[in-house]
């Protein structure tokens, strides 16, 4: 069970679909491949079809954080592709770079007309409509529009193909609706989501999923129900080889026995999961140096 460093990573991750008319074997695709990005970007430039052109750049350029670049050549992109669908990918990726650079608005602006040219299809690009959906979701949850976010989570369950999909939608829904201060709706779907992501094995998302669910207990003053949660989560990680997250379910341990009034409790696992933390060089679980 190995932590993500950074939310970009999933993004990144979404790259490597085959993206049916897009040529994952041409010259800057084979750069990306031994993550040489500068190289791919001045490769982009000699290859012969101009989609594949921009959309290899667009990718380099977001590997490398370049956001402003890769939303300009993912634009380029959507102009000359081929196929519907490769327009699609463009509009998508376009918009997560957007949302990197914080722009909100013009992320959700360009995940609109993506939702809407794939609506165009009449249920061929069903499948790009639910991530379109997500992605509105994801955005209006960052501004902590809780109630849109609902909306949009809750439509895009309605279209999910699989569990990956209905994963992502059950957690999204679950962090809009604690957003929205209604925690037992926030646990409903906590639960599934925690129960999806360890039935497909993404590992990551469940124990973060367990993290939030104690954190609500926690805030309805459950503390029996968090500690259970973590302790589960604490033993799930050892048996998984995740030290990161036994290190952090020691540390949220240590917070709610603080609130119980435990101190003897809530230092030994502090100093259990901080001991953790140090010795994976778990920075950001450690607090921060004076």
């Amino acid at each position: 069970m190995k932590r993500e460093l950074a939310l970009s990573v999933i993004f990144i991750s979404l790259f490597s679909s085959n993206i049916y008319a897009y040529d994952m074997n041409n010259m800057c695709e084979e750069l990306l491949k031994k993550g040489d990005n500068k190289k791919a970007v001045i490769a982009s430039k000699r290859v012969a079809n101009k989609y594949d052109s921009s959309f290899c750049a667009a990718k380099a350029h977001y590997r490398m954080k370049n956001f402003e670049s890769a939303v300009a050549s993912f634009d380029e992109s959507i102009g000359v592709a081929d196929l519907p669908v490769d327009q699609l990918y463009s509009f998508l990726y376009k918009g997560i770079a957007q949302r990197d650079l914080e722009d909100f608005k013009a992320s959700s602006a360009t995940f609109t007309k993506g939702l809407n040219t794939a609506a165009l299809g009449n249920s061929k690009y069903m499948q790009m409509e639910q991530r379109f959906l997500y992605q509105l979701g994801q955005n209006e949850l960052a501004n902590e529009n809780g109630l849109e976010a609902i909306d949009y989570f809750s439509k895009s369950l309605t279209l999910a193909a699989n569990d990956d999909e209905r994963g992502d939608s059950f957690e999204g829904l679950s962090l809009a609706y604690y957003v929205s201060n209604k925690l037992d709706s926030a646990i409903e779907y906590g639960v599934k989501a925690s129960t999806t992501f360890q039935r497909t094995g993404k590992l990551n998302e469940y124990a973060e999923m367990q993290v939030k669910m104690a954190n609500y207990e926690s805030i309805q003053k459950n503390y029996i129900r968090a500690l259970r949660i973590l302790n589960s989560l604490e033993d799930f990680a050892k048996k998984n080889g995740g030290r990161y997250f036994e290190a952090k379910a020691l540390l949220e341990k240590s917070l709610i026995f603080t609130k119980q009034g435990h101190v003897d409790d809530a230092t030994q696992s502090f100093k259990k999961g901080q001991a953790i933390a140090i010795e994976i060089g778990a920075q950001d679980l450690l607090p921060p140096k004076q």
